[in-house]
């Protein structure tokens, strides 16, 4: 669970598989700090995973990689990637047939 207050939040809930790539693009003029936390069913949840993202940059990361931060994961079964940000974060996960998902404040 995050604890960055005023955090925007967004989950990949059809999964991501090794070879898939998230792609993070940090929208504020300050630098974004992203948590990405991964999930597998049956499996305790895998971070999260720490990323500074600069000012209008992206950070592109395989997800075998973060899976590498994450610790030892097994490599079939497809991952709930919830993504945390004290910023406005479009994040984009590169596989055919997906479309970019731009993270939206939660309601109150």
């Amino acid at each position: 669970m995050s604890t960055m207050a005023g955090s925007w939040k967004m989950t990949i809930t059809d999964g991501c598989r090794p070879g898939d790539r998230l792609s993070l693009l940090n929208l504020s003029p300050g630098p974004a700090h992203v948590e990405v936390t991964l999930c597998a069913q049956g499996d305790r949840p895998r971070g999260p995973i720490r990323l500074t993202i600069p000012p209008r940059r992206t950070r592109s990361s395989v997800v075998e990689d973060l899976m590498d931060e994450a610790g030892t994961m097994a490599p079939g079964p497809a991952y709930t990637v919830v993504v945390v940000s004290d910023a406005p974060v479009l994040v984009q996960p590169h596989r055919a047939g997906r479309q970019a998902l731009e993270l939206t404040r939660p309601a109150a």
